[in-house]
């Protein structure tokens, strides 16, 4: 047998990430420890600086419309994507999670109604699987201003990860250790054996069809008298455990003095799935399971006096792990497989099974070998500052970044054979049929994944302030070279540039743009300008306000136009042919099938374009205790790439290409308000954000369709469409009575929908708008406090006028799989209509397999998928120095924080994110200790 070569989670790996940790703990202790200039300090909290597009502004001249929070906000969120600690936090920012598996719980991120372009240290790049202890701040940059200088690229908005870098200031060592207990939300109600097979049998009569269950089959079930014939097997609570555990360590260290600076941050994340496990069985792990091993280093270094370096080095590694039979396929055969399908074990221990399933849920977890992965991403950052001291705030700037990534699975599955139990009911004899086969552990991988950016950036900026006039600006040349797998290169570059000037921080006018190409697109269409100016006055700084209670109030507007190019593809403007049985090109002489046509080409592709507006308002009462900052937008998204809907390419015989012609609106408005204040040692804070999104579809190609309520024209972006519910059919004079279904015969029981226009007919032309049009809204709010080390934290955030479909797997009754079983049943189909339950029902007639009339889309399926979630608490105390002083430490916090505590929603059954119980969302209660030195 050949060796296999050592696992990537091998003992190897876990000892060389111990000796690099114990290396750098070793390496802070023997560093002297350097003295603060507190003359650099205070010149340092002068002017608070926000991050912005290349750059930093002050805040009393910011213009543009962004949010920000500090990373300090996001470590009290025991999450392992950053995504997951921004909910209810920024205006403007909206988030869905569909999974709660782990290494791909992330959620979907909206920005204005797009998903924004990610940009950590200034480069552009794909993942956001980082700790939190290493981020400084988090900034969204939302209206044209802002996300002008990313031309091509800053349609959609930009979030902003800034990390965490030294500072002037004695070495400081911290080391958090977290310990984090799961459980899974909203478990399906699974029907037991009895009640399944009384409502199978119902809805094969309701069919036309006899019953196969007998009264002695369902007294069986009922009784559990014979468990390997008639079993009753609960295979959520047979396969999975009720709780899993997480764990997380961090140990950074920080400090630095005038000639360098320096951050260094190590971190350890380990999350177990919830599959049962059996050592006695398996000598390798068959839990699914996600493991990050994260390293940052930050430097600065002043080479010279007016010469800085920095260096940036990132690693990143995942490995993760499931069964082999796959998590997905698991969480899937839970709701195909229904309690009463096979026996766990039969009387011999064999797996039970028969031919409509074949995959024992028990072997799948235990019995199917395992599959790993393994992730891992390195980069590089170097820039080098130089001040041209000739001219005072004149500099230049060269910035060069390297990453890259790669992605391995690795397939040790096996096959298991599966045994039917049958008995003859005259003999009394059982034998046990054999379905599947017992089969060796495969061995093999495949690379999922592997790409490499080469990032470049060239600027030059000129900073000064003389007397009451402030001038800044900033001109750079940026290259991005992104390179996936085979593919050729994908390359973003251009110019860009930024001038700001402010008369006594009263007055303020910027003005900002881009000249941008992409390669992927004809070489005499590849270059766009992007131009955006903004205006702001600052009316609490004019010699005649004077309002006491105002502290500062200040006005700006902007407009800009940005692009998209994230939909340009891979050269679709040149024409490509296939090889292959259908074809538009043949060998005359042999005949033999030479080239068929791909997708058509479009010639004319370009980028995805926007005009954005923004008004928007900064004010601050009471010595700026409170703030309050408003926005209105008003964006116009045009030149969208979309399929025509009035040509069909079944007449070509070719599939039609994304052509530029769509057009929406987007408006909204966005208000932050923050509230801090103190009454002697008792220190208090609200944070609160609310946002409203309408959208607006102006123009897209339509087919031809004969009513205006049709038309998706003029209704919000993804409005749903589907027949109107009106109840059910109570009785064949109420089914004689109605409209005709046309290509369906109803029956009692069934969805009764409204004849929309009026023919007589429920067809594809009665379908309509359904659901709420009404603008999303959703907010957050962030409040707590702190009193003598006690300190507490919430964060509840919501959403309203939200559209759902919920005629997925785990609501629809006995959904068939492919070998012809039947799936679950669930407790609300014991609310199903009958003539005895016609008056109180809330679930139409049972029927099996997909009913075209009850299942399809309509209103009684689509629901309000508005919540209200006590996403985040924390509950902390920090012991006192006088305490922690005797053994060296500066400071030591104990807390304990918890995720999706409390959750309102008018849906019963589900979670209003993760809908379809493809991996439950969990709630988790996290302890950890804070320590420093």
């Amino acid at each position: 047998m050949k060796k296999q070569r050592p696992t990537f989670y091998g003992q190897q790996q876990l000892l060389k990430q111990a000796m690099l940790f114990a290396g750098i703990v070793f390496l802070c202790r023997v560093l002297p420890a350097q003295t603060t200039d507190s003359t650099q300090q205070k010149q340092a909290g002068q002017t608070e600086k926000l991050p912005v597009a290349f750059g930093e502004q002050t805040r009393s001249a910011l213009l543009q419309a962004q949010g920000r929070i500090q990373g300090s906000q996001l470590e009290s969120v025991p999450v392992t994507q950053i995504e997951g600690a921004l909910y209810g936090k920024l205006a403007g920012l909206y988030l869905v999670q569909a999974s709660g598996k782990p290494g791909s719980d992330q959620p979907s991120i909206s920005l204005r109604g797009f998903s924004p372009l990610v940009v950590i240290d200034g480069v552009p790049r794909t993942f956001t699987s980082i700790d939190p202890q290493q981020i400084e701040s988090v900034t969204v940059l939302k209206d044209g201003l802002a996300t002008a200088m990313y031309g091509q690229r800053g349609s959609d908005g930009v979030l902003l990860i800034k990390t965490k870098r030294g500072s002037i200031a004695p070495r400081k060592i911290s080391f958090t250790a977290q310990s984090a207990i799961q459980q899974q939300l909203n478990r399906p109600e699974f029907l037991n054996s009895f009640d399944y097979a009384s409502l199978f049998n119902e809805a094969l009569m309701n069919d036309g069809k006899a019953p196969v269950y007998s009264a002695d089959d369902l007294n069986k079930y009922k009784d559990h008298s014979s468990p390997y014939t008639h079993p009753d097997v609960d295979w959520y609570n047979s396969i999975l455990n009720k709780q899993a555990t997480m764990q997380r360590y961090n140990l950074n260290i920080s400090g630095g003095g005038k000639l360098s600076r320096y951050f260094v941050d190590l971190d350890y994340l380990n999350q177990q799935g919830f599959f049962i496990t059996d050592n006695k069985l398996n000598t390798y792990p068959t839990n699914n399971f996600y493991k990050r091993y994260v390293f940052r280093s930050n430097i600065d270094v002043d080479l010279t006096k007016s010469t800085l370096l920095s260096l940036n080095i990132f690693g990143r590694l995942r490995n993760g792990n499931e069964p082999g039979a796959g998590t997905d396929a698991i969480y899937d055969n839970i709701l195909a497989t229904p309690n009463n399908a096979y026996p766990v074990f039969n009387h011999n221990q064999s797996l039970g099974g028969n031919v409509q399933y074949s995959n024992n849920i028990y072997g799948q977890v235990l019995r199917s070998g395992y599959r790993p992965t393994y992730n891992r991403n390195l980069g590089v950052d170097v820039a080098l500052r130089q001040n041209l001291d000739f001219i005072k705030g004149l500099y230049v700037r060269g910035f060069t970044s390297f990453n890259s990534y790669y992605d391995e699975s690795i397939n040790r599955s096996k096959t298991f054979a599966v045994y039917d139990f049958q008995l003859n009911p005259l003999t009394g004899d059982t034998t046990l049929q054999k379905i599947g086969t017992d089969a060796s552990q495969s061995n093999s991988s495949s690379v999922n994944s592997q790409n490499r950016q080469i990032y470049n950036e060239f600027s030059l900026g000129y900073d000064t302030e003389k007397g009451k006039h402030a001038f800044q600006s900033a001109l750079l040349f940026n290259s991005d070279n992104y390179v996936t797998g085979y593919d050729l290169p994908l390359n973003n570059y251009g110019f860009a540039a930024r001038a700001q000037y402010n008369y006594d921080e009263t007055y303020f006018a910027e003005v900002a743009g881009s000249y941008m190409a992409m390669n992927r697109y004809p070489q005499n269409k590849q270059w766009g300008f992007f131009p955006a100016v903004g205006l702001g006055w600052n009316m609490s700084k004019e010699k005649w306000f004077h309002v006491p209670v105002i502290s500062n109030l200040k006005w700006r507007a902007t407009y800009g136009k940005t692009g998209d190019n994230s939909g340009a593809g891979y050269y679709v403007y040149q024409q490509f042919y296939n090889s292959g049985s259908t074809y538009y090109f043949q060998n005359p002489s042999t005949g033999n099938s030479t080239l068929s046509e791909a997708s058509l080409a479009n010639p004319n592709i370009t980028w995805e374009k926007a005009r954005k507006f923004n008004a928007g308002a900064d004010i601050s009462f009471f010595n700026n205790k409170l703030e309050l900052s408003v926005d209105y937008y008003d964006h116009l998204f045009y030149d969208l790439l979309q399929q025509r809907g009035t040509n069909a390419s079944a007449i070509i015989g070719s599939t039609l290409p994304s052509e530029n012609m769509g057009e929406r609106r987007y408006k909204g408005f966005e208000a932050a308000i923050n509230y801090n204040d103190h009454a002697g040692d008792f220190y208090w804070y609200v944070n609160a954000n609310a946002s409203v999104s309408k959208s607006k579809i102006i123009w897209m190609d339509e087919v031809i369709r004969p009513y205006a309520y049709q038309r998706r024209t003029g209704l919000p972006v993804g409005q749903p469409f589907g027949l109107t519910a009106i109840g059910f059919y109570q009785s064949q004079t109420d089914i004689n009575n109605s409209p005709v279904v046309e290509g369906y015969n109803p029956v009692p029981g069934d969805i009764k929908f409204k004849d929309t226009n009026g023919d007589g007919i429920i067809n594809v032309f009665d379908e309509t708008a359904i659901g709420s049009t009404k603008p999303l809204f959703f907010y957050g709010l962030t409040a707590g406090f702190n009193w003598k080390g006690l300190d507490f934290s919430m964060l509840l955030n919501g959403v309203s006028n939200r559209n759902i479909w919920t005629n997925n797997s785990n609501t629809l009754e006995f959904q068939q799989n492919s070998n012809g079983g039947y799936g679950q049943a669930f407790a609300h189909h014991l609310d199903r209509w009958t003539p005895a339950t016609a008056a109180t029902a809330t679930y139409p007639r049972l029927s099996l397999d997909d009913n075209p009339n009850n299942h399809r889309n309509s209103s009684f399926w689509l629901k309000d998928g508005s919540y209200l979630r006590l996403r985040n608490v924390e509950l902390g105390y920090t012991l006192p120095t006088k305490w922690t002083g005797i053994v060296r430490i500066t400071k030591a916090r104990a807390f304990v924080n918890a995720l999706n505590l409390l959750t309102f929603s008018k849906l019963e059954r589900v979670d209003p994110e993760v809908l379809n119980w493809d991996y439950p969302n969990q709630r988790v209660i996290n302890f950890g200790i804070n320590i420093q030195f």
